[in-house]
């Protein structure tokens, strides 16, 4: 005390200043690494729950995306015929199927082996040379047999790493046999690896299956065949006499940390939720590890993991140094705060207000500052974020709104050319291009271009522009056969993103009057994994280059498109069947109705002369009742087919009802009318009709009207028509009458 009292004033001050500035700093800073250590566990428990989520919806995905491939090798016919030989024992030479199979399987990514295995577990067929002993006792088989699906634990045969998914092969509601493929191994650990380094650092990832077996782990690349705990002596018999893991694993080997088997076993037939998260003491050492569990709907374990010391390694080493710069920042906290709050607290503020109105869905303001130190080059960062989003946010309402318009289209023709002109604007390209291809999908059905300028089309150097039609562009064979990268897309069903089309190896030429095209961007459209057409796009606007961005939302349209087009397509196919006889295939009453609505309507509008046919069939209900209705059906269409053959395309022809046809002539006036019915009820009439061997001579009678000489409208003109139909009935049959020569 006295030798404070002695000590100069400038002294006393430098000391009570170091005292309130380091106990404080000293205070905060303990109270800082308890906080810190706090938040970075809750972090860290977090950050595990994510990878484990993370990492167990990309084996879901792993999973799932085999199985869907595999489907389609369960579908084919031959495995059910394969089975069925085998059950009844017929001689059956397989190595054209193994043939094919091992093609399928160079398609099918990433698939070593596949086995054809019958009721009781026996080989049939296989893709390499393994005898297949003692599949029977796999888990595989039995679940199959079951009628599910499985996934195998990894397992070691003939010395390659491998995964087995099968699936039961059935013909109705029998299982014949069952479906194995064999899948590398590695896969598997490289997702672990793959999920483990995306998400965290320093922590491991293990996969054990429900007996505590660990199968995988992040940091090794082999299979690593031990438990947890040492286990029962029953459980390690049966693992290793039903071959779980294969036929080159002989023990499984038991580390020493119980109680973590004891979290991972604690789950009793799914009736008990396993603890996501618990704390442990690591076997070497006495730190404390944090580890988060997931179970799968299979009854793999996923582990994450990771030591205390790991993820508090930043605070422990700034706690030292924290330390031992005490001093130093208390001389400096109260300078340096009061002049780091005057230049940068205003700025912040700016920040913190303008992320409070992007919070609110307000896009339009911008930093002011985008230069100069640190917080300036924040500001041009932040201002390109807010940019890039307002971009995307753009664009997945125009994406919504292309949706809307797209799905709106019922016609085909113009929901085509739409997608074409679509796909040119939301890209900003110059040319946009939909081919669509047929059925077989070997011919182009619809070929749609969507140039700068809608006039220009592109045609075909051997037929005139004029002969172009709108539904089938000519040509259009030849440009596939010429342009690589179109049969790329069309056929191998790839996208392709050209830079420099002119140099590149996919083109060969395109048609002299064909627009020059700089780059290239080309997506399939497809519908249930199969190819119907492309989507092409030519020369971005002001020279880019078309980006993988751009493709994404290609692809993103194209799927619309194919869905849009498959509903336009089945409606056409609806409305067809709505206004078509069932028996002719002619237009039905109904229609007809419409259609002779129709033509009224513009003949008076455009002053043209329209004529109606009634067309029947002489004697028939006798004809029907002595040679049976299917032979009258089949009098029926041969009569509906003659009449098409004579007509044109502008004309209509309808089952008017029973064997009663009508005909309506567009700008046909009387003398026309009347050279057509004759010519149809002379081929009738000497028409060879055949049933049972016996050929009968049919007959028409026609009654003929024409609008407006005869009738003042559609209702009036079916009744003029049918009175002239009945005048030639009653004076003989076999014969064309008209009205205006009928007696008054």
């Amino acid at each position: 005390m006295k030798l404070f009292e002695n000590l100069p004033i400038g002294t006393k001050l430098l000391l009570v200043l170091l005292l309130i500035s380091i106990l404080p700093l000293l205070t905060v800073t303990y109270g800082f690494y308890r906080l810190a250590k706090t938040k970075l566990t809750e972090q860290t428990i977090h950050t595990l729950d994510v990878q484990a989520k993370s990492i167990l919806g990309a084996i879901h995905n792993y999973i799932n995306f085999k199985f869907r491939h595999m489907n389609g090798l369960v579908r084919i016919p031959q495995l059910v015929r394969i089975l069925r030989a085998n059950r009844q024992n017929k001689p059956h030479d397989l190595s054209p199927f193994t043939s094919f199979f091992r093609e399928r399987l160079r398609i099918d990514p990433d698939f070593l082996a596949m086995f054809l295995l019958d009721r009781e577990g026996h080989l049939i067929l296989s893709t390499d040379a393994r005898s297949g002993e003692g599949y029977s006792l796999r888990p595989f088989f039995r679940e199959a047999m079951k009628g599910r699906t499985c996934v195998s634990e990894p397992c070691m045969d003939g010395g390659v790493p491998g995964i087995y998914f099968s699936k039961p092969v059935k013909s109705k509601d029998e299982i014949l046999g069952v479906v194995v493929l064999q899948c590398r191994a590695e896969e598997l650990w490289e997702i672990i690896a793959y999920e483990n380094e995306r998400i965290g650092a320093g922590n491991v990832v293990i996969l054990s299956n429900s007996d505590g077996v660990r199968i995988a782990r992040s940091s090794r690349r082999d299979l690593v065949f031990k438990s947890w705990a040492p286990m029962r002596a029953e459980i390690r018999e049966q693992i290793l006499r039903e071959k779980r893991y294969g036929t080159d694993i002989k023990d499984i080997e038991a580390t020493d940390i119980p109680e973590v088997m004891n979290v991972i076993t604690n789950v009793v037939n799914n009736t008990v939720s396993p603890r996501h998260y618990f704390s442990h003491r690591l076997a070497v050492g006495t730190s404390t590890a944090h580890s988060v569990i997931r179970v799968m709907d299979n009854g793999w374990r996923i582990l994450c993991t990771i030591p205390e010391e790991t993820f508090l390694e930043p605070v422990k080493s700034q706690r030292s140094y924290i330390f031992s710069i005490a001093g130093i920042m208390a001389c400096l906290i109260a300078g340096a705060s009061i002049a780091i709050g005057r230049l940068g607290a205003k700025r912040i503020n700016i920040f913190a207000s303008i992320s409070k109105e992007i919070a609110r869905g307000n896009f339009a303001r911008e930093v002011p500052f985008t230069s100069g130190d640190e917080i300036g080059q924040l500001g041009r960062t932040f201002n390109f974020m807010i940019a890039s989003v307002r971009r995307k946010i753009e664009q997945l309402k125009y994406l919504n709104d292309v949706a809307i318009e797209v799905h709106s289209h019922i016609e085909t023709e113009r929901l085509l050319q739409d997608i074409a002109n679509i796909a040119k604007r939301l890209i900003n390209a110059e040319i946009g291009v939909l081919l669509l291809l047929d059925e077989g999908g070997e011919e182009i059905k619809h070929f749609k271009v969507s140039l700068p300028n809608s006039s220009e089309a592109v045609y075909s150097e051997d037929r005139p522009k004029e002969e172009v039609t709108p539904s089938r562009t000519v040509g259009a064979k030849a440009m596939v056969r010429s342009c690589g990268f179109l049969g790329m897309v069309l056929t191998k069903g790839l996208s392709l993103r050209l830079d420099n089309v002119t140099n590149d190896q996919y083109l060969v030429s395109l048609p002299a009057n064909h627009p020059p095209v700089r780059t290239l961007l080309g997506v399939p459209v497809k519908l249930d994994y199969k190819v119907i057409g492309g989507l092409f796009l030519a020369n971005k606007v002001s020279n880019e280059r078309f980006t993988l961005e751009d493709e994404e939302i290609l692809f993103n349209l194209s799927y619309q498109a194919a869905v849009a087009i498959e509903n336009a397509k089945l409606f056409g196919e609806v409305r067809q069947l709505a206004i078509t006889d069932g028996l002719t295939g002619l237009l039905n009453h109904k229609e007809f109705q419409r259609r002779l609505d129709e033509n009224i309507e513009g003949s008076r509008r455009y002053r043209y002369p329209v004529s109606l046919l009634m067309i029947d069939i002489d004697h028939f209900k006798h004809f029907n009742d002595t040679y049976g209705h299917q032979t009258g059906d089949q009098v029926l269409k041969t009569v509906g087919n003659v009449i098409k053959e004579y007509i044109r395309a502008v004309d209509v022809c309808a089952r008017y009802g029973g064997e009663e046809f009508a005909v309506i002539l567009r700008e046909s006036d009387m003398p026309p009318a009347v050279a057509l019915a004759e010519r149809i009820r002379s081929t009738i009439y000497a028409y060879p009709f055949k049933h049972d061997g016996i050929r009968s001579q049919l007959s028409v009678s026609i009654g003929i009207a024409s609008f407006p000489q005869d009738a003042a409208g559609a209702e009036d003109l079916i009744k003029k028509a049918d009175e002239s139909l009945y005048a030639a009935k009653r004076t003989g049959r076999n014969k064309v009458c008209c009205y205006r020569s009928l007696p008054l």
